[in-house]
């Protein structure tokens, strides 16, 4: 997920995650941290129960922060 901007100042802009759609529909991501610029370099897990809960609580939610999900196999 890339993140043009960030309204909240929490997550940051550009490459913030990584995540899977499992076969179940599922969907976990991980938070990306930039090691060198962060106070602590942890990161955070989230599971979903689709990719329709993710959009509205992360993406849809927030429609400043003009983000794009890029899928790859």
């Amino acid at each position: 997920m890339i993140r043009r901007s960030d309204e909240s100042g929490v997550s940051g802009e550009g490459y913030v995650l990584d995540g899977v759609i499992f076969h179940t529909g599922q969907v976990a991501v991980c938070w990306k941290t930039d090691v060198q610029a962060s106070r602590h370099g942890y990161s955070s897990l989230g599971v979903y129960p689709s990719m329709e809960a993710f959009m509205f609580i992360h993406v849809s939610s927030h429609p400043t922060n003009r983000t794009e999900i890029i899928y790859n196999k």
